[in-house]
């Protein structure tokens, strides 16, 4: 039966993008970052009542603020392929 674990080659990459994605994070403000811990960095993600409590939010407004926290980490992201794909392609 073959192993099911990640090659090595894959589990580097793995660790990159967690590390890229980490990083990332830590560029959103205080109120995203805690808010993307809170939801994806967690065994068992909190309620949105509990959520609310910890950022001081109205339950109600943690779905759009989750959003537009995740719209930043997008840009985010993308702002960096944009400018290692320019960097790559000055080098070449």
């Amino acid at each position: 039966m073959p192993d099911p674990s990640p090659l090595p080659d894959e589990q580097l990459l793995m660790l990159e993008e967690q590390h890229r994605v980490r990083t990332a994070v830590s560029q959103l403000d205080e109120r995203c970052q805690t808010l993307v811990q809170l939801l994806f960095y967690q065994q068992e993600p909190p309620s949105y009542a509990e959520i609310a409590k910890v950022l001081g939010l109205p339950e109600g407004s943690i779905g759009p603020t989750r959003a537009r926290c995740l719209g930043k980490l997008l840009r985010i992201l993308t702002k960096w392929d944009s400018m290692y794909f320019l960097l790559v392609g000055t080098l070449c």
